[in-house]
């Protein structure tokens, strides 16, 4: 099946698209507010809702759309851009009635997830005959699955920990949250890259929109993690020592 535009589809099919662009183009904005916004803040905390409510639209309107064309590594990126953030969220701010095993169903599924990813992209790289579609071949499973691999044991030890605590709860925060911006902003500036007139379409421009969350990611775990630094960030209304 051709992949779904505006301009190919109608009905329910083009208000899902509208939702998942009007989603994916809310995360981009409330995510880049929340990086570059004083950490633990009202404008913070504010634009990380935002960004939380519009990364699980457009991951799970992005399983949907995937579904609909049979695109099996699009419903599974949606699925896993949607865990990110929420188990992002909750480690900051638990939700009432969000109890443990909610949380260990999570993190079966994310094992489950990593497992299937890493078998498929093996399989790709032993096997050429292996039909892909809608990504490149072998790299993006491996790579995906390595990181929900990461998320599902950082879900064991939060469990088994009974929570965190400090700068690894702030870890887990951030580079949930930095990882599931870059899912929205490498869809938007590199999968649609077709779609962006050839007058601005500067390639690397685009890479380094896309990539940036990234950067991020590698910047608050030096900070956070490596050099133990924390001062200035407000969690739980308590700022973090030094």
């Amino acid at each position: 099946m051709d992949r779904v535009t505006f301009a190919t589809s109608s009905g329910i099919v083009w208000l899902g698209l509208a939702v998942h662009f009007a989603a994916g183009l809310l995360s981009i904005i409330a995510g880049a507010v929340a990086l570059s916004a004083a950490k633990g803040g009202r404008l913070h905390k504010q634009s990380g809702l935002a960004f939380t409510c519009a990364m699980i639209g457009l991951g799970l309107t992005a399983a949907v759309i995937g579904t609909y064309e049979m695109i099996p590594s699009q419903v599974f990126a949606g699925l896993l851009a949607a865990y990110l953030v929420f188990s992002a969220m909750t480690t900051v701010k638990p939700l009432p009635g969000i109890g443990q095993r909610v949380n260990v169903a999570l993190m079966v599924l994310a094992f489950a997830y990593a497992v299937a990813s890493l078998y498929g992209g093996v399989t790709e790289w032993l096997d050429p005959t292996v039909e892909v579609i809608g990504r490149p071949r072998v790299v993006p499973p491996l790579v995906v699955g390595t990181v929900i691999l990461f998320a599902a044991i950082g879900d064991l030890r939060a469990i088994r920990a009974g929570g965190l605590r400090g700068s690894r709860r702030l870890a887990r925060h951030l580079w949930r949250m930095c990882f599931g911006l870059f899912v929205a902003t490498g869809s938007f500036f590199l999968g649609q890259m077709k779609f962006i007139p050839e007058s601005v379409r500067i390639v690397p421009l685009l890479l380094v929109l896309a990539f940036a969350p990234i950067l991020f990611l590698f910047y608050w775990m030096w900070r956070v993690r490596v050099r133990g630094r924390s001062s200035g960030i407000i969690v739980a209304g308590a700022t973090q020592p030094r």
